[in-house]
């Protein structure tokens, strides 16, 4: 289904996509959101940390987070704090590397390892109590989350009730491009010098597992992923992996409610992020694109306690729409 397009309205100040995006994810802050943190050991000797928020409700939402990102952004925050006043118990699990703490082995996460939150979901269904499991994925989350959905060989994935991602370029072939060109240099830049300071870490544990100086010297993500992501998770190339990792090429296929939330003028997506047609055919995903939002922004008024995209989940979480 394609749902009604929302107009945000966004501060007169935010009159660009760029800065609908980085100042409410920057400059907003969420107070009040206390973790418990669950560490839990992985099948190949590595370890994921879950961070925790609950109510004793018997409801939970697992939220995965963006690249890069973790259970700390402002965006998962904000979302659990509103769903946590709304009755929901919440578990943002960090993707491995990402919690503050080295993981153990020389690999780390990449945009379809849903192997990893296959295993979140399992170890939350067999050893917690919830009669309900909802999920929420942010940019890259919720590529993986669709991915999850859509590959039809996950039994906890009948176990979702419905999920909801936000700001995601399910199309790698070609918003992967897109991110290294023009002003989204201000954003790729940024994610390089990040993934290059996690393999700084892995050369004394991992002194041959790669040729460390071909890696980094490459000139942006693009290069940094066929020099490193590729080899080191068995892909074939860079167009091997980004056909095989995107959620598009997995949407068809989603059995379980999905929302996809995008905004109409996201500076990391391309047209092809935009899959109307498939939403119009399909009974099961579901697309929504907003007039303003920018990517992961959503800002209507920077001072106010929730914002757009958090009051929008409690509602399809709620009622379902």
């Amino acid at each position: 289904m394609l749902y009604n397009s929302p107009i945000l309205k966004s501060p007169k100040w935010l009159y660009t996509k760029h800065l609908q995006t980085i100042i409410p994810n920057v400059y907003r802050k969420v107070e009040g959101v206390h973790y418990q943190r669950e560490r839990i050991e992985t099948w190949d000797d590595d370890f994921l940390d879950l961070d925790w928020s609950k109510v004793n409700s018997n409801k939970i939402i697992i939220i995965s987070h963006g690249f890069e990102g973790s259970s700390d952004r402002v965006y998962a925050r904000g979302l659990t704090k509103i769903l946590n006043a709304n009755g929901f118990d919440v578990c943002v699990w960090n993707f491995r590397g990402c919690s503050g703490e080295d993981n153990r082995q020389f690999f780390g996460y990449h945009s379809g390892k849903t192997d990893d939150l296959d295993y979140v979901v399992k170890h939350i269904l067999t050893t917690k109590n919830y009669d309900e499991h909802y999920m929420i994925g942010i940019s890259m989350g919720g590529n993986l989350t669709m991915k999850y959905l859509g590959e039809d060989k996950w039994e906890t994935a009948k176990k979702i009730v419905s999920a909801l991602t936000v700001s995601v370029p399910i199309h790698y072939e070609t918003s992967f491009e897109h991110l290294c060109k023009g002003w989204n240099l201000i954003y790729e830049r940024r994610f390089t010098k990040q993934v290059k300071d996690k393999v700084l870490k892995k050369i004394t544990k991992y002194p041959d597992a790669i040729d460390y100086k071909y890696v980094l010297e490459a000139k942006n993500l693009w290069e940094f992923t066929a020099r490193c992501t590729v080899p080191m998770h068995g892909f074939t190339d860079i167009h091997d992996y980004n056909k095989k990792v995107q959620a598009s090429t997995y949407i068809r296929n989603i059995q379980t409610p999905t929302l996809l939330i995008n905004a109409d003028n996201d500076p990391l997506l391309t047209k092809e992020c935009y899959p109307t047609q498939v939403a119009k055919k399909s009974n099961f995903f579901h697309l929504e694109i907003t007039i303003g939002g920018g990517h992961v922004g959503f800002c209507e008024d920077i001072k106010a306690e929730h914002n757009w995209l958090e009051n929008r989940v409690v509602t399809y979480f709620t009622k379902g729409y």
